[in-house]
């Protein structure tokens, strides 16, 4: 009993035979490939997110205190104004 193994034809069909044999852990690594790729959407949503969310929080602040300083600014003018309006009418 002796046994004829068939010679490889050709690098098309060793090329077969071994995807056959590894297509298992082919189909196993582009599965966890594209879980990375959902996982790695995700957190760049997530953190597009939070950057967008601390940008209008950032324009907010900006916003208020430029409030709060232009009424100051008006405040102190005022102040100014009545101190030189008194001091005029002192001098009259």
């Amino acid at each position: 009993m002796i046994e004829k193994t068939k010679p490889a034809s050709g690098f098309t069909d060793i090329f077969l035979s071994k995807l056959k044999e590894q297509s298992f852990v082919i189909m196993l690594m582009l599965g966890v490939i594209y879980y990375q790729h959902r996982l790695m959407e995700e957190r760049v949503a997530f953190w597009m997110q939070e950057h967008d969310k601390k940008e209008l929080y950032i324009q907010q602040l900006t916003k208020e205190d430029r409030e709060t300083m232009q009424d100051r600014i008006k405040y102190l003018q005022d102040q100014q104004d009545k101190y030189t309006q008194d001091a005029i009418d002192e001098l009259k």
